[in-house]
């Protein structure tokens, strides 16, 4: 006998080893079933034991590898009655929490334009971030601003967020994250609770 077949869960992970590589080289599209199955050296047709559909694959890519949008809890990130440090602690855990997925957000970002099943990863993930981010503001100004400020505010700082860790990725000028912190603090401050 020249040796056992990989346990199932092994054969699993090495198909998705492949595809997370190859879809990341060479796109989605560009790239065919049979390549991801040569790369991880598995028959095609095991390929699609495990994963029915091309489309599978990826959507199996962002459920298991890509990490969630809030990996904490919110009291965990906030800094007490300091919007703008308790944002930046926030920051600092996603990007933290982020690095191990740098392979899979690319995927994500690229494929996000043209495959819908994708497109749906990347919306949950903000949702969930920018809920994240308006319970962060809450608990660190619970006397503070209306819900649809805090919101606004959410929404702002998740793009900024989400634009830091891109430019981190592709290179290029990265948003000063202490000053929009500071410049949405300060906002939602002077924005007044409805009456």
């Amino acid at each position: 006998m020249v040796g056992a077949p990989p346990s199932g869960e092994a054969t699993r992970e090495r198909i998705l080893d492949a595809a997370e590589e190859l879809f990341a080289h060479h796109g989605f599209d560009a790239t065919p079933t049979a390549r991801v199955a040569a790369q991880a050296r598995v028959p095609k047709g095991l390929l699609f034991y495990h994963f029915a559909r091309k489309i599978d694959l990826l959507t199996a890519l962002f459920a298991e590898r890509m990490p969630a949008a809030v990996p904490h809890r919110a009291a965990d990130v906030v800094v007490p009655g300091d919007v703008a440090a308790s944002l930046l602690t926030l920051f600092d855990r996603l990007a933290a929490s982020q690095k191990r997925s740098s392979v899979v957000r690319t995927i994500l970002w690229r494929e996000a334009d043209t495959h819908p099943e994708v497109a749906r990863c990347l919306h949950t993930f903000h949702d969930e971030l920018v809920e994240f981010a308006t319970e962060v503001i809450e608990l660190a100004d619970p006397a503070g601003t209306d819900p649809a400020a805090r919101h606004a505010a959410a929404l702002a700082w998740t793009g900024t967020m989400t634009l830091a860790l891109n430019t981190a990725r592709l290179g290029g000028t990265e948003p000063d994250l202490p000053r929009v912190a500071t410049l949405l603090a300060a906002g939602l401050r002077t924005s007044s609770p409805p009456s």
